[in-house]
């Protein structure tokens, strides 16, 4: 769930050949609009876009110096425009190591992307210019994706290694509705439902006597404990535990107060966290409460649905 926490993230152009990589699609348009070249030897791809996808490595791929995105597929729909929300499959693999790392088509449904420019260089130059229907791929860093070099080993990657991003643009995905603005609003207890610890650590909600927000309430914050430390900034790079759970659910969706804290900078992060915790000292335990729209969307991600407020607890370990 790290990864999902990303702007995806993982989240996951002039076009670039990639002089590391070659790619082809499963039917004869495919094949046409796939990338030659002397070096483009090193992975290939089967399947169809928005159906599956199979990787073939023959040799390692280089670590680029900087990210090269170039279209598999051209897709027959519209162009995607400024603030579209794409439905898209993404696949990231290893490069170095020769592994896939995620599949959407593994977890069984696309990614909700955003075509704002928020999800960072990787994901501006994956969508444009391409229209939908489109498969492209990027040679990329782990720092260039995920927003930084240390959020790699989380996810089980060399900071050193080469990553391969391939996106299948599906179709513009449904939008939640916008927020009545896009502030933190500080709120009573009243508002927010109670925290349920075992063994001293957060395991859960209460949302007894509360009801479900509309999906235009913006981002609610109650602070818990407030900290004495340096105040997080929207360039932080923070160190949390966290837990987040849907209205009524009976467990979390996920948390990291059993496993490892988990690290990032703010900026790359979704949002609602974003708006969240930007001020917040060092040492603080705050619930936040955040939209659809400054979450996972109208669609959702894993085991969060469609157009789900979601209700995090969250304490701030370090800011940088």
């Amino acid at each position: 769930m790290t990864s999902r926490l990303h702007r995806p993230a993982l989240a996951l152009i002039p076009v670039l050949l990639v002089p590391s990589l070659a790619a082809c699609g499963s039917s004869k348009d495919s094949a046409k609009d796939s990338p030659s070249g002397a070096g483009l030897s090193q992975v290939s791809f089967t399947g169809d876009v928005g159906k599956e996808i199979t990787a073939t490595w023959k040799k390692p791929v280089a670590k680029p110096t900087s990210t090269s995105v170039t279209t598999l597929v051209k897709g027959s729909g519209d162009k995607i425009a400024a603030d579209d929300t794409v439905s898209a499959y993404l696949w990231i693999g290893d490069g170095t190591t020769k592994k896939q790392t995620f599949s959407d088509y593994d977890q069984g449904k696309p990614e909700s992307l955003p075509n704002n420019g928020q999800l960072g260089a990787v994901f501006d130059k994956l969508f444009a210019g391409q229209t939908y229907g489109s498969r492209v791929v990027a040679v990329t860093t782990p720092e260039d994706l995920l927003g930084s070099a240390d959020a790699a080993t989380q996810l089980g990657l060399g900071k050193n290694d080469s990553l391969v991003v391939v996106a299948d643009l599906v179709e513009k995905a449904a939008v939640s509705p916008t927020p009545t603005d896009d502030k933190v609003h500080d709120v009573s207890p009243s508002m927010m439902p109670k925290l349920v610890t075992k063994d001293g650590k957060p395991s859960g909600f209460d949302f007894t006597g509360l009801s479900e927000p509309d999906l235009t309430t913006p981002v609610h914050r109650l602070i818990l404990k407030k900290g004495t430390g340096k105040k997080v900034g929207a360039d932080s790079k923070i160190t949390i535990n966290y837990l987040g759970e849907t209205f009524g659910a009976k467990e979390p969706f996920d948390e990291s107060y059993t496993k490892t804290p988990y690290s990032n900078t703010l900026g790359s992060l979704v949002k609602g966290w974003q708006i969240g915790l930007e001020g917040v000292p060092v040492g603080s335990r705050v619930l936040l409460s955040m939209p659809p729209a400054y979450g996972y969307g109208a669609q959702g991600s894993g085991k969060i649905g469609g157009n789900a407020t979601l209700w995090f607890v969250i304490d701030v370990l370090k800011a940088s």
